[in-house]
């Protein structure tokens, strides 16, 4: 973030305007909370000069003790990200989805041999077929695209909100390790989150970009998709094949609404093959629901936070308790609770905000109840059975 008209970061301008104050030096910022006198006030002349030089946003709000002033703040510029790592990860990542996408198709793109430890069989590549492993196209494009608007969906919020956000990180992963070829995206937040309301448009930004282009891309494909004679429950009505096995996949009540209204099969009961892009749209749908858990620093975490500061906590340990039962039908989600305990180390309420508004406006209650809504009809409680 540029400083204005090349105004430097020099804190002690506020100094005076301010019966008392406090300085807390972070590990990329730092955070001047403070006061502002009795005789002072956001629109007097003295405090409107200083925040048309500072460059960075200025957050007013009444407190107990008067009108709480809080500053984010570098001392210094940030060198410019490059965005080779990146880069190089998104090129790395579309490999390894095209090949799953191929595998898909009943193609082998990377000419797998195995080797045998006696223990465990291992997959390897031995040569890459281009032509074979843009057969997976279909498929791991509409689901990259998925990732990609989830991430900017948040990295556009938080600029909007002039909070430092990075470009997404792709990871790739093997085929044969893993269906899809890649364990997601992700972006970095540098910098601490002041307002609740910033921390809300932040969390809600990504599964609300996924939602809205995952609905289409699975409602056309599902539209392209046939039914094929696989056992399989109610849970689980859809399947793919990926090298040339049947994995079955889970429902949610969307999905589950969606096929009853299309009805790809003609009626019968039998499971659903799904075309590439319904797997595209049934993935983006999964990752949505999987973000929108309420559970700490997840996307749900933040903005049930935002929602209910009071009620945050107890409602993601009683998320996290029903799990287990859960994990009955589908022990992922035991590994899901052992991930999520350990990564939070414990800890699965959200950490506090430095200036927490009284309530959310109106408007993203709405939006806050549309994305729990959201969550409700995605979340599947069997995702799949191989």
């Amino acid at each position: 973030m540029r400083a204005k008209n090349g105004v430097k970061r020099d804190p002690s301008r506020w100094f005076d305007l301010l019966s008392s104050y406090q300085l807390t030096s972070l590990p990329h910022d730092t955070v001047l909370r403070g006061v502002l006198r009795e005789d002072l006030s956001p629109h007097h002349p003295d405090v409107v000069e200083v925040v048309a030089d500072w460059p960075t946003p200025v957050h007013f709000e009444n407190g107990a003790d008067g009108t709480d002033v809080v500053l984010v703040y570098q001392m210094k510029e940030s060198p410019p990200e490059s965005p080779v790592l990146h880069a190089l990860l998104f090129a790395a990542t579309l490999v390894t989805t095209l090949g799953s996408g191929a595998l898909m198709r009943g193609a082998d793109p990377f000419s797998t041999r195995f080797v045998d430890f006696g223990v465990a069989t291992l997959p390897y590549p031995s040569s890459v077929d281009v032509r074979q492993l843009w057969l997976g196209a279909s498929f791991a494009l509409p689901f990259l695209a998925v990732l990609m608007v989830h991430e900017m969906g948040h990295v556009f919020a938080a600029r909007a909100h002039r909070v430092r956000a990075s470009l997404p990180y792709f990871i790739p992963f093997p085929p044969y390790f893993s269906l899809i070829g890649t364990l997601g995206a992700f972006i970095r937040l540098r910098g601490p989150t002041v307002r609740r309301s910033s921390l809300f448009d932040i969390g809600v930004g990504g599964p609300l970009a996924s939602f809205l282009l995952s609905l289409p891309l699975f409602v056309v494909g599902l539209s392209w998709s046939a039914a094929v004679p696989l056992d399989s429950d109610p849970w689980t009505p859809f399947a793919i094949y990926f090298a040339g096995q049947p994995v079955l996949l889970g429902s949610g009540a969307l999905t589950k609404m969606l096929l009853v209204t299309f009805d790809p099969g003609g009626g019968s009961d039998s499971v659903i093959l799904l075309h590439p892009l319904a797997l595209a749209g049934w993935l983006g749908l999964f990752v949505t629901a999987l973000n929108l858990l309420p559970l700490g620093q997840l996307d749900g975490g933040h903005i049930l936070f935002a929602l209910f500061p009071e009620r945050q906590a107890l409602i993601a340990r009683g998320f996290l308790f029903s799990l287990v039962p859960l994990g009955a039908l589908w022990w992922g989600w035991w590994a899901w609770v052992a991930l999520v305990v350990a990564l939070h180390r414990g800890r699965i309420g959200h950490p506090k905000v430095i200036l927490p508004e009284p309530a959310m406006d109106r408007g993203r209650r709405v939006v806050g109840w549309f994305v729990i809504l959201i969550f409700l009809v995605t979340f599947a409680p069997v995702p799949l059975r191989m």
